[in-house]
């Protein structure tokens, strides 16, 4: 075998891996893409709060699903919501909380079972810190898939 038969068998090969791996991410966006199917999603909280106060922010989760649990991996709200407040506290209390560059978001891990036909809510206590009127995506994932929301409040000074 010659040195330049050696090299294009190589390039071949480079090239066919290259082909399966951007097939495999295409097949992988497409996949994450898609909304989580048999979910409904209710965020509920007040339009106008004052500097200072506490107050609920609800994420209602529903399991339309017949016959078949929902896992909410996460619930991730974007910064840009959370830019006017301090989170006091949650119920459930998530097993963890990270910041996601990705979208500018938090992730509060939950990993919580909900079966068939139930709900399930997730409170997020916060305490309005600037005035301003805030508003953002709240995510509620399962496993890498998400259905999106929105959420948005107003804080006055007082």
């Amino acid at each position: 075998m010659t040195t330049k038969n050696a090299i294009l068998i190589g390039c071949g090969v480079v090239a066919g891996l290259g082909l399966i791996l951007l097939v495999v991410v295409i097949f992988l966006v497409a996949h994450m893409a898609q909304d989580v199917e048999g979910i409904s999603v209710n965020v509920q909280g007040p339009t106008d709060v004052a500097m200072g106060e506490t107050f609920g922010l609800k994420v209602v989760v529903t399991n339309e699903r017949a016959g078949k649990s929902l896992e909410v991996s996460s619930i991730d709200i974007a910064e840009e919501y959370l830019a006017g407040f301090s989170v006091i506290s949650m119920d459930p209390e998530p097993a963890s909380s990270t910041h996601i560059p990705i979208d500018e978001s938090r992730s509060f891990a939950f990993n919580a079972d909900i079966p068939a036909g139930e709900s399930r809510t997730f409170l997020f206590n916060l305490r309005a810190e600037k005035a301003g009127l805030y508003r953002g995506d709240v995510d509620t994932c399962e496993g890498m898939r998400f259905i999106s929301t929105m959420a948005q409040t107003s804080v006055k000074e007082k």
